[in-house]
């Protein structure tokens, strides 16, 4: 029993010896910073397919013989270029005939008004010239616009395709001239997964590389996203517009679209602070002047620094250098802090 005592005596001492040269021992130097947030880096890649800003297939407003073909595909025409005609003179004969009548109404409004100032004529009689005139004005604008329909007018400047009409030919309004498209802009169509959907804002950059030249990356920009959620794949339609003033590509081509968006915000650490043991990674801050640990998952690994995730809240003290020789509630001096990175 004395023996026992003895030795629970000496225990006690070299504890309390313990206690006091941790004490005494000098605060260890360390280099901190504080700790900032960022959002993790999303990256989301996918097939996209160009599509012309502008295109329209062209189809005549009448029916009857071709006189007249005055493109070639692959033309670049102007807005309102005459593409095709169709036979006419039946038209032209209406629009003169409808002219003569409308200039006969006009002359004998303009005699009854002359008489209306003599009194010759009733104020009836002066407002029947004038329907008559009212209408042979609007039979003139028929008869304009039915001579307009026999022509195919380019609706805006842009590039048209093949076609398989000719001169002689007899069409109707479901035949098809030719198409038109506007290059000078592109839209690249994809999709995103659902779970990605909320990291797409219109405006957002995104990379894109034809698939014929992988070796170049252009840039475009969010231009639409659809109204819902595509319930079949469980994606979401995106449109995003690409210049293409050179003319470099057409509408169709495949692209790879490389989307570079940010999700939650997380702790950003310099890898060096990132210390690992038997419960997993975890890093030191510096809490009123002594070492507290936490544990920490990694979430992201940057170029030099790692994302985590943590019991940690923006502006902690972060100890960047001097981790190895630290133990929980280890005494250590601040003084040297990097500024915020």
């Amino acid at each position: 029993m004395k023996l026992f005592i003895v030795y629970a005596m000496a225990a006690t001492l070299l504890s309390t010896s313990a206690i006091a040269n941790e004490r005494k021992r000098p605060p260890a130097n360390v280099v901190t910073e504080q700790l900032v947030f960022e959002p993790i880096k999303v990256t989301i890649e996918t097939v996209g397919t160009a599509e012309a800003k502008k295109s329209v297939n062209l189809y005549p407003a009448a029916a009857d013989r071709v006189t007249k073909v005055a493109f070639k595909p692959g033309d670049y025409v102007e807005k309102g270029d005459v593409l095709l005609e169709l036979d006419s003179r039946r038209q032209v004969a209406a629009l003169k005939r409808a002219q003569i009548d409308l200039a006969n109404k006009q002359r004998s409004f303009e005699r009854l008004i002359k008489s209306k100032a003599k009194g010759a004529v009733t104020e009836s009689q002066v407002d029947d010239a004038q329907a008559l005139l009212d209408l042979a004005l609007v039979s003139v604008a028929e008869a304009q616009a039915d001579l307009d329909d026999r022509r195919v007018v380019a609706p805006f400047s842009g590039y048209l395709g093949l076609t398989e009409v000719e001169v002689g030919d007899r069409i109707n309004q479901s035949t098809m001239i030719t198409t038109i498209d506007d290059r000078e802009q592109l839209f690249i169509n994809f999709t995103v997964p659902e779970s990605s959907y909320s990291l797409v804002e219109s405006g957002t950059s995104i990379s894109v590389q034809p698939w014929n030249n992988r070796d170049t990356r252009y840039i475009a920009a969010l231009e639409h996203l659809d109204s819902r959620i595509d319930t079949q794949n469980r994606t979401l339609k995106v449109r995003a517009l690409l210049g293409n003033s050179d003319d470099i590509f057409r509408p169709g081509l495949s692209f790879k679209v490389t989307l570079d968006a940010k999700g939650s915000v997380y702790p950003v650490i310099p890898e060096a602070a990132l210390a690992w043991g038997a419960t997993g990674s975890y890093i030191w801050l510096a809490e009123d002047g002594k070492a507290r640990k936490k544990n920490v998952v990694i979430k992201q690994r940057l170029r030099g620094s790692i994302l985590v995730e943590g019991d940690l809240a923006e502006g902690d003290i972060l100890i960047v250098e001097g981790i190895q020789r630290l133990r929980e509630n280890t005494p250590v001096s601040t003084a040297n802090t990097l500024a915020n990175r």
